[in-house]
């Protein structure tokens, strides 16, 4: 899956920083079905090395987050979809994530940055009976799901 974002980030001292963001997300998931999920992130960064020019840094925080997902094929997952034409479902999360990252800064006013997250999460939406995720070899099911993130981006200070 892939996917953009946009956050906002304020620093009120050089070593720590609020990160406030929403992505969108897409493709093919773990069951198999088309998904596009909508994430917003509440993070604190800490700056371990807040003057250098390469500042490595630390975060964490947690998300909310909506997914449709959708087939052609019939699942017992799924229902089906508003328009009639597949099976399609929503659910909701809550959960958090941490990482590592590294923050370059280009000029006085621009940045790029690199960080790496894991992140778990647990539905919350009202079908929770149903299960998300089914081992088709033990039968065990989980509405809980983890996973990890690589993200690059541009930062813009004024």
């Amino acid at each position: 899956m892939g996917g953009f974002g946009l956050s906002l980030r304020y620093r009120p001292i050089p070593a720590f920083a609020f990160d406030a963001g929403v992505d969108i997300i897409g493709g093919t998931d773990f069951n198999g079905f088309e998904r596009v999920e909508m994430p917003v992130s509440l993070n604190g960064i800490l700056y371990v090395n807040p003057r250098s020019r390469a500042q490595f840094y630390f975060t964490g925080g947690v998300h909310w987050s909506s997914a449709t997902v959708s087939s052609d094929m019939p699942d017992p997952r799924l229902g089906p979809s508003p328009d009639g034409e597949g099976f399609s479902t929503e659910y909701k999360y809550f959960g958090g994530q941490g990482g590592i990252g590294l923050e370059f800064r280009v000029s006085r006013r621009f940045a790029l940055n690199v960080d790496a997250l894991a992140f778990i999460r647990k539905r919350t939406d009202n079908n929770v009976e149903q299960a998300e995720f089914v081992d088709p070899n033990t039968g065990n099911t989980t509405n809980t799901s983890a996973g990890g993130l690589f993200r690059g981006g541009l930062t813009f200070w004024w």
